[in-house]
């Protein structure tokens, strides 16, 4: 079963300060056949892993993307069959993820394009890497990340330092759907492959620990990265 996203809209304004609102991603699905697949390992910098920046086959999973969906747009293509070309699991919160729900293909704005996994079990996550296609771009991208303004969401950012490597992380609130609860966003953004890997939890998942906060996303995606 092919699924249609509609991306984010990185060209909502950036509100000033720390505080903003963000924007919803919408998922529908249609019928339809595909299937997208590949996955390459990365050597380590010693029994650490990577130190800093990402792991070179993330780059792969770009360019699997362009290569079964060269004329994508904002609307992205997948497949629920499409295994992660990111990482096939990673853990949160403590939790191995290795059921990978689908995997979307798109370009969110001009000259970036982004593969994103959405894995189910234990509890909902997301991981994310979009990758500018020049110095431009990649400028745009970097001006898109973090708190923006869309009615309805309330958000706060920070920046926190864990090892090495920087991370924009988002919370955002939802005071009109209090079902929702609120998601925690992770971004870590590499200028050497003008990239941004993102990692998104929902504080509404079952089983998520109530003591998971700004940090934990942050360490989650940095020991990701490192383990790539």
């Amino acid at each position: 079963m092919i699924l249609s996203h509609t991306g984010p809209d990185l060209t909502a304004r950036r509100r000033g300060g720390r505080r903003g609102r963000h924007p919803a991603w919408v998922l529908t699905l249609a019928l339809g056949a595909g299937v997208l697949t590949g996955c390459s390992d990365d050597g380590a910098e010693g029994s650490t892993g990577l130190a800093t920046g990402v792991p070179a086959h993330y780059a792969d999973g770009i360019a699997e993307g362009l290569e079964r969906y060269p004329e994508i747009g904002r609307t992205g293509m997948g497949d629920f069959q499409w295994d992660c070309p990111l990482e096939t699991e990673i853990e949160v919160d403590g939790e191995e993820h290795d059921d990978v729900l689908h995997t979307t293909f798109f370009g969110p704005m001009e000259e970036v394009h982004l593969v994103e996994c959405s894995f189910h079990e234990p509890f909902s996550v997301s991981l994310a890497y979009a990758e500018a296609e020049s110095d431009e771009a990649f400028t745009a991208l970097e001006s898109a990340t973090g708190a923006v303004e869309q009615v309805g969401n309330e958000q706060t950012e920070e920046t926190i330092t864990v090892g090495e490597r920087d991370f924009v992380v988002v919370h955002t609130d939802f005071p009109t759907n209090p079902a929702a609860d609120f998601n925690l966003s992770a971004h870590h953004l590499d200028p050497e492959t003008r990239s941004r890997t993102t990692l998104e939890v929902s504080g509404s998942s079952d089983g998520l620990s109530e003591e998971y906060d700004e940090r934990a996303v942050a360490e989650d995606l940095a020991a990701i990265l490192s383990a790539g």
